[in-house]
This record gives structure tokens, sequence and C-alpha cells, in this order.
């Protein structure tokens, strides 16, 4: 806006260089040339002074170069009616010839009304009005000293007629001719007094800055919700005139306006920004002012309307300056990012999906995670919220956990890391009987690592199961290290893998009966192997009813052998014919049970020789009698001491 300000001005001094011939200030006794004052060919170097006879008049020449030859122009500080007069008709000359009265003047009240303000304030903070003091550097006499004041306030008012100076705020906008005008070696507190009358100006005027002196100038002041559900904004005006200013809403509204030094805190209630969603212009009104252009300027004009008019100082007429601002009730929009990864390993985990619910616990959206390991909740409006894993990649634990938060003014993107556990698995060993296929209880197993490491032990219960469970992803394997009483342990590794496709294995072993031998080693009173004889294997439930299970012969070695024969069971073993010339044994060879510990017996069992009387007398008989009895009383010795014989193995 500035700048385009400048430039028009720019534009209109142009304007008026192209239509205006003759420049004149303040009326003069005589003028002598006719000089530009705002032709780029022409600068004003110095002010000449001089006293004249006069009472408070002075005399100001100024020399002008470039383009109009040498010669000075006589000009003086005109009064009109006691009060000090200002050109304010640049271009236009005055001439002493002319009668001035207070009026009308179509000059004046062209200007806009902002630089009628602007002058009206220059002369009420200007020369003769104002009383500065001394500045730092005067060393002139009080004559010369109201010749700089009265210079650098025409200066500032030529300023504000061709648009070198803001009419609103009075801060010059560039370089203006105006300013170096005066010689300061000469008059050196000139351009003192200058900067005294526009600071002044300034500050009469001065609002915060935050605030403007139109409302179709003011920027938007946001107020965004806070954690209480509430609208607020905080600014501060740097310019420190802030306590003079009182700015507020009408009662019940819901707009508070808090003053705190030189911050100004506006805050709405949720209601109050409904209403709050466009701007809203708000004021006030401070210690600046303008000045009444109609109470504070007289106009003169010449009664013929050849010369210019000229203005001064009356009075005091003073309007308060309004500051405004202009407020809007913005909503914030916050996010929620779920950073996932891998419990173990700490990498992102894609394919992780999110579901989000509002605070009523209503759903707002499902997401899922990208190759980043990211689900991201945008434009949520500030609230409370909760959210949940639904759905996780194969192998991995659902975290079932249902999450909250909040969305405020003070947390508005929020970003939650989250872990997901890779699925633990289990392997379940199913145990039967290998022959009646029911459940084998008291089968002790082992699990081992992949190191071969024990991981641990599990025995089968009354179902046939031994469970590992907990198991992470990898590979295993597991091997029987016990059995029930009369099964064969099976002592074979087996290996298994736990993946996120096969987390949960189940395998069927059998465990068979272990299964006994008993062997029978018939011999004589000599040691010598019988063939022939026959034993019978029976089996009993209770010890008292046999039952036959089958017949075996020895053989040319003495070899009588029953293989696979069941653990726990009662077996007897009988002779039920001796071998050729043998006696036959009435006692059984074996009555008992075989176990797991005693499974393969071996019996010796030794039968005495039988004899046969012969049918004819003679020596010979009582000689054969005699040695078959020496024969006997032998074997029954020796089958006495060692008639069966059990071995085990």
């Amino acid at each position: 806006m500035k700048y385009k300000k400048m430039l028009l001005g720019l534009v209109l001094t142009l304007a008026m260089l192209a239509a205006l011939a003759v420049t004149a200030y303040a009326a003069s006794v005589t003028v002598k040339y006719r000089v530009y004052v705002y032709s780029d060919e022409i600068t004003f170097r110095q002010y000449d002074y001089s006293q004249s006879t006069t009472p408070s008049i002075t005399n100001l020449t100024i020399s002008a170069t470039s383009g109009l030859g040498s010669g000075s122009a006589l000009y003086h500080m005109k009064y009109a009616d006691g009060a000090v007069a200002y050109c304010i008709e640049p271009g236009v000359h005055s001439d002493d010839s002319g009668t001035y009265k207070e009026g009308s003047s179509a000059s004046w009240y062209n200007l806009p009304a902002s630089v009628q303000s602007g002058i009206a304030l220059a002369m009420s903070l200007g020369y003769p009005s104002a009383d500065y003091g001394a500045v730092s550097g005067d060393r002139n006499s009080s004559a010369i000293i109201n010749a700089e004041k009265w210079a650098a306030t025409q200066a500032i008012i030529w300023e504000l007629i061709c648009e070198y100076r803001n009419a609103y705020t009075y801060d010059d906008w560039g370089y203006s001719p105006f300013y170096g005008c005066v010689d300061t070696s000469r008059y050196p507190t000139f351009e003192l007094w200058y900067d005294e009358i526009a600071a002044a100006m300034q500050n009469a005027t001065m609002i915060p800055s935050f605030a403007e002196y139109a409302p179709h100038w003011c920027d938007t002041i946001e107020l965004r919700r806070n954690a209480a559900g509430s609208y607020t904004a905080t600014v501060t005006d740097t310019n420190g005139v802030l306590s003079a200013y009182n700015f507020a809403a009408n009662s019940g509204s819901g707009i508070t306006f808090t003053r705190k030094g030189d911050t100004l805190t506006i805050t709405a209630t949720a209601a109050a920004a409904k209403n709050l969603d466009t701007e809203r212009i708000y004021s006030a009104t401070g210690s600046a002012y303008e000045i009444d252009p109609d109470r504070a300027v007289i106009c003169w004009y010449d009664r013929t309307g050849r010369y210019q008019a000229m203005a001064g100082y009356t009075g005091v007429g003073r309007d308060p300056v309004k500051a405004y601002i202009k407020i809007k009730a913005v909503e914030e929009k916050g996010s929620l990012t779920i950073n996932k990864v891998d419990a173990e390993t700490g990498k992102s985990l894609a394919g992780v999906t999110y579901r989000l619910f509002d605070a009523n616990g209503k759903k707002v959206a499902d997401m899922t995670t990208g190759a980043d390991g990211k689900a991201v909740f945008k434009d949520l409006t500030q609230g409370k919220y909760s959210y949940q894993e639904i759905r996780t990649p194969s192998g991995y634990v659902v975290d079932k956990t249902k999450y909250q938060i909040t969305i405020s003014a003070t947390a508005l993107n929020i970003t939650a890391k989250r872990t997901n556990a890779r699925a633990k698995g289990s392997l379940t060993i199913n145990k039967v009987d290998a022959d009646t296929g029911k459940a084998l209880a008291g089968v002790t197993y082992r699990l081992y690592n992949s190191a071969g490491k024990k991981v641990a032990n599990a025995i089968t219960g009354a179902d046939g199961k031994a469970v590992f469970k907990d198991l992470p992803q990898g590979k295993y394997s597991y091997q029987e290290i016990r059995a029930p009483s009369g099964y064969v342990v099976d002592k074979t590794k087996y290996q298994i893998t736990i993946t996120a496709m096969a987390l949960n294995i189940t395998q069927k072993r059998t465990n068979a009966l272990a299964k006994g031998i008993i062997t029978v080693r018939k011999v004589d009173a000599t040691g010598a192997p019988l063939a022939g004889a026959e034993l019978l294997l029976e089996t009993s439930a209770d010890g008292k009813t046999w039952t036959e299970v089958s017949r075996v012969t020895t053989d040319k070695t003495g070899i009588a052998k029953w293989n696979g024969l069941k653990i726990g069971v009662q077996y007897r073993i009988t002779e039920v014919k001796a071998p050729a010339r043998y006696t036959l044994l009435t006692e059984p060879l074996f009555t008992g049970t075989l176990d797991s510990s005693n499974r393969d017996i071996t019996i010796t069992a030794c039968n005495n020789a039988g004899f046969v009387l012969p049918f004819t007398g003679g020596n010979g008989f009582i000689a054969s009698i005699m040695f078959v009895a020496l024969a006997l009383m032998a074997g029954v010795y020796f089958c006495k001491k060692s008639n069966i014989k059990k071995e085990t193995n």
C-alpha cells in the first residue's frame, strides 16, 4: 500500500509539473523569479536569512540554480489575522496586493480530507504553535530558529500536498525535494526541527502496530482453537501505545479483549467462533488525534481569484483517531501419524491397518501403513479420538489396545510409535500307541533351538499330547527322551520350522510296545545240546487260567525261541515232550512277566537221561544195572545243581 501511494504521488507530481508553470511560497513583497518546486531540473540549495524592519516579519531568500540563471526571490513569512500563514497551493504565486479573508477556498476543499487533516496537524504541532525547547546543535538566534521552524513546517505541508508524506501515518515515503531545501551549513538546526515536527505528527496519530487507520487496510488476525475449546490469538503492539486503546465487543457476544502490557489477547467462545467464520471488524479510540480542518484552519483567497489560498492555524479541533482490527476464527485441523515397526528388529512394518474413532466411538477412517511403516490420518478437527489396530500382516500379533489421543491447538500433529511383536507359535506332539492308536501318556519330549540348545521338556498327558507354547518363529528340533514302561523310546530327532505361515504345528507320533524274547536252551547232564524237546508257551491274565500261545521244539542246537512277546504280560513255559531217552521235566521252565528292563530272557534247562531194563538174564544184566544206577546218580546230581538256569540279556 505504501509503495502504491508513493507511485501515485509521483504520477500526480509529474502531472502537476506539466500543468503548473510557477510556484509561489508565502506571499512576498516582490517576486523576481517564478521557480519550479517539482521539476527534476531545479533544486533549492539554500535559504538566505535577513531581518526586516517590520516587526514579526522574517525575510527568506531562496536562490535558484540550474536552468534559470542567477538571481533570487525574496519571500516573507506571511501573517493573516495574526496567524502564521502557509502556502497550500504550490504552483500559484502570491502577491501582497491581494486582500486575504477568511472564507472558503476551492484549492483547500479540493484536497483529500486526510491531507487537510495532515496540514492542520502540521500547523498545530509546527511553528509557532509547538514549543519543543532547545534542540541539540542550536546555536542561532531566536529569529533564525523561528525561521527554521517555519521553513520546516512549510516543507512538511508541501510534502503532504505533493504526497511525499503519508497523510494517515505521516511517515515520509522516500526522497523529498523539500527536505534539502535549506542550507544546513548556515541553518544547522533546520533538519532537527523538521525531524521533531515530523516525529510529533507521527506520535500524535500513533495507533497499535497490529491495527490500521481504516478497516479495508486491516490484515486478518486469526483466532485459533485452544485446548479448552475456545478460540484465541495474542498480538503485540511494537508502537507501545496499546494502553491508550480499549477494544471491546458487545456484552454477551462471547468475544473478549484482554490487555496486558503491550499485548492484546482476543478470545472467542466456541459458540461465538461459529459467527466468526468470516472477518469481523472491531475498533477502539485512543489518545491519538487528528485536527478537524473545519475548526483549525482559516482559508483566505484573493477577491480576484488570481492568487493562491493560504492556511493558518487558529485553534484546536482534535478528532480522536480510531484503530481498527479484523478478526476471524480459524479451525486448525490436525493429524495423527502412526509409525509402526517390528518389535524385535525396529524395521518399518507395512500392511498394518488402523481404525480411527471419534469421541463417541464412531468410526472416522481406516488407514494402512505403507512401506515406511506409517499410517496417516489427516484433516482432523480438534477434539478427542481413539485408534486401534484391526489387521496385521501374517506372522504378527494384532495389538488390540485402544489408544486415546486429543488433537488441540497445542498438539495439532501427533505422531505415535507402535510396535508389533512377531506371532509366536506352538508345537503339539500327539502320541499314540502304535498298535491300538490310543493316546499314550507319560512320554517325555525335549525341544531344541536352531543352535541345538535345550528349550524345554514336555510330557504327554492323558490325552497323549505334549505341547510347547510361545515359540518364537524359527527352526527347532525335538526328540523323545523317555517312554512309559513297556514302550520303546523313539530316538529320532525331528526337525520343524515355526513361520508366519506355519505358526502352530501338530505332529502325530507313535510308540510301539517293547517286544520281549524268551530263549530256552536244552542240554543234558554233560551240557550237550538236546534237540527234540517240545516246549509249550502259555499266557494268563490272572495267574490261574492259562492259555496256549504256541509250541516250539528245540533244534539241533538245543534252542527254542519266542520273539515279539508283549511286555507286562504273564507267561509260562513247560516241557510237554522230552527228547528221546530223556526224562520229561515236570516243573515249568519259566513263569513270569517281561518288562522294559528284563525283556530278553535265556533259560537253560537240563534233562536227565532215561533207561530201559533188559529182558535177558546173565552176568551182563547185573553189570548193566549197576552202570545205569551210577549214571542216574551222577545225572541227578548234575541236573539238581543246574536243572533250569535263567539268563537275562
